[in-house]
């Protein structure tokens, strides 16, 4: 049997320095994981879902699709998307979602609407058109983040004793989203 060849110093660093970060990012990924869990107990992807097929254009709506992020704290979210109609309609992108997002202890729960801004120096209709449906951080420059408190349609503290109604009222604001 052949002798296996050493790795090289560097790709052992590389790997240290994997594992490392992997060891640093363990409690970000299970906040996010515990409040993707939320998230999913009050069906907010399905919620979504039925707006999007009731109430906007299928032609120029995308998602559901579920984000997330850390700064300033760790948060996950389920956004929907529509753009205005005809040819510069792709110049400002709506945002509707809902988001689960830590504050300190405190597990908050944020509906909202943001308005996103085209990031790139140029329009390709087609490509844009084919892939807007599926993703919308290539083309607006944006993580999904929840909208700021004040500007939130709802806001509330989740328990877990308060799941169920919280379920109800996170419902009903997805569907506020869109009048």
């Amino acid at each position: 049997m052949p002798a296996r060849a050493r790795p090289s110093h560097r790709s052992i660093a590389a790997q240290v320095a994997q594992i490392r970060r992997a060891r640093d990012e363990a409690p970000l990924r299970a906040a996010q994981a515990e409040l993707a869990a939320i998230l999913d107990g009050l069906n907010a992807l399905g919620e979504l879902d039925k707006l999007r097929e009731s109430g906007l254009s299928r032609l120029l709506s995308g998602g559901p699709v579920a984000v997330q992020g850390s700064l300033p704290e760790p948060w996950v979210g389920a956004v929907i998307w529509q753009r205005a109609p005809g040819y510069f309609g792709y110049r400002t992108l709506t945002l509707y979602g809902i988001w689960a997002l830590r504050n300190g202890e405190e597990t908050q729960l944020r509906t909202g609407v943001r308005r996103l801004a085209y990031a790139l120096d140029f329009f390709e209709a087609d490509a844009y058109h084919k892939r807007i449906r599926r993703e919308f951080a290539l083309y607006y420059a944006d993580d999904g983040a929840p909208p700021a408190e004040d500007a939130a349609v709802w806001n509330a503290s989740y328990t877990p004793d308060n799941r169920l109604a919280l379920r109800a009222e996170a419902a009903e604001a997805i569907t506020r989203l869109i009048r």
